[in-house]
């Protein structure tokens, strides 16, 4: 056993709307932080024992498990706890939960999820283009062939996705986190999360876990630059962090470009020995061209050629966005802490597509409320945790389509006014009958609405409400100190986004019901001598699945509901510490695996009876192998190889499966520069990344590929001030 000692601390412009300015905004924040700065005194990284705070010493007596990250060993605070202190505290969860401590991640080139969540048991995460991925757990969102659905994507507990479920991914900047938590289906429940393929949480860095200045720079193929800098102190009352990433890259394929600028800041303040609270902002200004989709033989053998029509039509994603948000925590005592909370996300979105849809044009308020108590107490004589909660999001798009002029927006062809609105109250106990085994129960209130007014066709206005009461019941058992036994049962549920309902080609909504799925899972993870894993085996009965299926002929419908479907699998981690001091005391050699074993498939479909559900690789794999020679530097080979995949759901078309290597390596020149090398697809393998999914190849277009990048080079140096 091993005791982790921690103290928690009491392009444009888009038509009318004015173009975010990240360099006044940038400026405008860190011009009050440095003031602050200069007219206080005692700058440190910890604090001191005799402050009027309470200091909460905490003794983790946890796995060491190399899968799970425990971070850089900087004290956390109320508001954002540091690693050590999240792990413990997501191990109480009787199923898949997991954390990447950023360290995992900013020895490479972290572009997108691909590159951050790559060793995480039970996500699969390709790139389609840029920092866009397909990101799915457990086959939530299968469907769904561009954007995100299915799972709740947030920051520092603020969703990332709009109101309706839907939301990107090009906002995120992983170099302003330190650390990301996967929360696997039911398993999200105190984050919001309802959906079958659970949330991912990512949590930024603060003036306490990341203090004083650093400067990272990178180059890489595609004539790809990035800068990034950060500043983080911690004072007698309060601490601050913000950082800056600006980023410019061709891109592997033709009309790939992209350009990005992303500002993240925190402050946290004292307002007792007892109560802190925490200001979050971040900025974003993204612009980024889309290259399409292309047929197999294309993707195999041109993978740099872009769609025709993408580049004919100017097809882009630019998206300026602000994000504000506090959170506040009340330490009642030793065993009660209440986190209250409120959030506003604006975001533009001018985005060109295809011609046959036109240019969207959107501008979306998102705003909500949360609040949360946890802590123990005795029932009976038997000690209880408990987490209890709402959170809300309301949003409001005004969503316009114009004419694609190449790229330019030409005559309006749609006006509404999307509102969303949902509510989410849940709860969760875990009853230990004995010091190792605890029964764990917990339940969620759904409510959503979803209201379209169509302003251009008004028959076409349409509103529907969705409500559910999703149980769960599980139990955790500690076999001892470091291996740990789960399982639990839950229901999931997923109204379908604005993209489901106003498909076309009825009045008022498009007849989508909300997705509803039980969900069992059984698992262990833990440590012993030389190995350490994390291993779930997972079943789920789906009803109503929002799927593509062919419906009738002249239809442009492309979602409805599946009848019964089931996705099964296992998710497989393990790290094996091969050796320790080879050539010097400290030294050590590692082997990362990561097997995913995902099979969906419909139950009596009338459509498709049985067949495999398209979308996904039955079969995944990823493996690193490192050196690290001390703290001087480090090696590792990597391999990601995957099965052939259904693309249709007639299963008549696959795209083949691969397997490439890649390589890392950095060196420390001192302590406070260091160095980093990134080789990736190192034998130029063509592959395919991965594929938008279709009814059936033999009616419907089959240019639904997205070609890998062939063999690229990234390095960097950061410098620590």
């Amino acid at each position: 056993m091993s005791n982790y000692k921690t103290n928690i601390i009491d392009k444009k412009s888009f038509g009318r709307f004015p173009k975010l300015n990240i360099h006044k905004l940038t400026g405008t924040f860190l011009g009050v932080l440095v003031m602050t700065f200069v007219g206080s005194h005692n700058v440190y990284a910890e604090h001191k024992d005799g402050r009027k705070a309470k200091l909460k010493e905490i003794i983790v007596a946890a796995p060491k498990v190399a899968l799970q990250d425990r971070g850089n060993g900087n004290p956390g605070t109320l508001t954002v706890p540091n690693n050590a202190e999240a792990l413990e505290i997501i191990r109480k969860t009787p199923g898949g939960v997991h954390i990447v401590g950023a360290e995992r991640y900013e020895d490479d080139y972290p572009l997108s999820f691909e590159d951050t969540l790559e060793y995480v048991p039970g996500v699969y995460a390709k790139k389609r283009f840029g920092e866009e991925v397909r990101l799915g757990i457990r086959g939530a969102g299968l469907s769904r062939g561009f954007h995100l659905r299915g799972l709740r994507l947030l920051q520092d507990g603020i969703p990332f996705n709009l109101a309706d479920g839907g939301g990107d991914f090009q906002e995120a900047d992983f170099l302003a986190l330190q650390r990301i938590e996967v929360y696997k289906g039911g398993n999200a429940m105190q984050y919001g999360g309802v959906t079958l393929g659970g949330s991912v949480n990512m949590i930024s860095k603060t003036g306490h876990s990341h203090p004083g200045d650093l400067f990272r720079t990178e180059i890489g193929s595609d004539s790809t630059y990035r800068g990034h800098i950060q500043s983080g102190r911690a004072y007698e009352k309060f601490d601050f962090f913000v950082s800056v990433t600006a980023a410019k890259s061709d891109g592997f394929r033709n009309h790939a470009e992209q350009e990005n600028a992303k500002f993240n800041g925190n402050v946290g303040i004292w307002l007792s020995d007892d109560v802190e609270t925490r200001f979050f902002l971040t900025g974003n200004e993204i612009n980024l061209e889309l290259p399409g989709t292309v047929d197999l033989s294309t993707a195999l053998n041109s993978p740099q050629k872009a769609n025709f029509f993408a580049i004919a039509d100017d097809q882009q994603r630019d998206i300026n966005s602000v994000r504000f948000s506090n959170k506040t925590t009340i330490n009642l005592n030793d065993d009660h802490l209440i986190d209250v909370g409120a959030y506003v996300n604006y975001k533009e979105l001018f985005h060109p597509i295809i011609r046959f849809v036109g240019v969207i044009d959107q501008e979306s308020v998102d705003y909500g409320v949360y609040a949360q108590g946890a802590g123990s107490y005795k029932l009976g004589g038997y000690k209880s945790e408990y987490r209890l909660g709402v959170t809300t999001q309301f949003g409001d798009t005004d969503a316009k389509v114009f004419a694609n002029n190449s790229g330019q927006r030409g005559t309006q062809t749609a006006d509404s006014d999307q509102t969303a609105d949902n509510v989410v109250v849940y709860g969760q106990n875990n009853l230990y009958v004995t010091p190792k085994l605890a029964l764990v129960t917990g339940a969620q209130f759904v409510y959503a609405k979803r209201e379209d007014k169509n302003f251009a066709s008004p028959a076409e206005t349409d509103s529907d409400t969705y409500d559910s009461f999703n149980p769960k019941i599980g139990a955790i058992y500690e076999a001892s100190k470091t291996i740990q036994f789960f399982g639990n049962v839950s229901k999931s549920f997923e109204p379908p986004t604005f993209i489901e309902l106003t498909q076309g080609g009825t009045t008022g909504f498009t007849p989508v019901r909300a997705q509803k799925a039980w969900t069992a899972e059984v698992g262990t993870r833990g440590e012993y001598k030389m190995a350490s894993w994390d291993v779930t085996f997972y079943r789920a009965w789906v009803e109503d699945e929002m799927l593509q299926f062919t419906v009738g002929a002249g239809f442009p419908a492309s979602t409805f509901n599946a009848d019964d479907t089931i996705h099964q699998g296992v998710e497989l981690g393990l790290d094996l510490q091969l050796a320790q001091s080879l050539l010097i005391s400290g030294d050590n050699l590692r082997l990362r695996n990561v097997y995913n074993y995902n099979h969906f498939y419909f139950e009596g479909d009338s459509q498709f009876g049985d067949n495999d559900i398209a979308g996904q690789p039955k079969n995944a794999y990823q493996g690193e192998l490192r050196y690290d020679y001390g703290n001087e530097g480090y090696l590792a080979v990597n391999v990601d190889a995957v099965d052939r995949a259904d693309v249709d759901f007639a299963n008549n078309l696959e795209a083949p499966g691969f397997a490439i290597m890649g390589l890392t390596a950095g060196y420390n020149i001192n302590k406070n520069i260091n160095v980093f090398f990134s080789g990736r697809n190192l034998l130029n393998k063509r592959y395919i990344s991965t594929f938008s999914t279709i009814t059936d190849s033999s009616t419907a277009s089959t240019s639904v590929f997205y070609a890998g990048d062939d063999r690229r080079f990234f390095s960097g140096v950061t410098i620590n001030f």
